[in-house]
């Protein structure tokens, strides 16, 4: 991750929302293609999309290494991912 990108990590651990923000406009569009190839329709994938931003925000100041933000939410949309299809499926 760029240097720049790890302060605003940083600064949305801290409670800046506008870093929150800058961040998942620079992870939407990964997200959103991941997410959809797990569940295969649109309006699934926006919803799973939807749901990781929210947790990440709400545990963003739990991240150790603000390098790792793209790994760590990527790996909450991931989760959020199976969760939802383990529910379609039962």
């Amino acid at each position: 991750m760029k240097r720049e990108a790890i302060e605003f990590v940083s600064k949305a651990k801290r409670g800046d929302i506008k870093a929150f923000e800058y961040l998942i406009n620079l992870e939407k569009d990964k997200l959103y293609r991941l997410a959809f190839t797990y569940v295969k329709n649109e309006e699934d994938a926006l919803e799973i999309f939807q749901e990781t931003v929210t947790k990440a925000l709400e545990k963003i100041s739990g991240l150790k290494n603000e390098q790792y933000f793209s790994t760590w939410i990527t790996k909450i949309l991931i989760n959020t991912s199976m969760d939802h299809l383990n529910v379609k499926k039962n």
